[in-house]
């Protein structure tokens, strides 16, 4: 049972670190487009778009909001959560 457990454990905290690490790489992604693009968020980067396929729901932000805002809030959530995890595990 504990090997289950265990299992079960590394399997969500894996699943919640590899879905941080999704999110760094987007906002990465963002940072270098709109560096590029002088800091022009008329422009949709594109970087969003797995985030569509993963909400149910669009949240109707802007292109600004979501990377000064959204993603950084979500960003540190989950490193949050993941601190949780860690401390609630052992």
């Amino acid at each position: 049972m504990l090997i289950l457990k265990t299992l079960l454990f590394i399997a969500a905290l894996a699943a919640v670190a590899l879905l941080a690490l999704h999110q760094f790489a987007a906002q990465a992604k963002d940072y270098l487009f709109y560096k590029r693009n002088g800091w022009d968020f008329s422009i949709d980067s594109g970087a969003d778009k797995i985030d569509q396929r993963i909400m149910p729901y669009d949240l109707g932000l802007t292109n600004g909001q979501r990377f000064y805002l959204f993603r950084p809030l979500y960003i540190l959530m989950l490193i949050w959560f993941m601190g949780m995890m860690i401390a609630m595990g052992f």
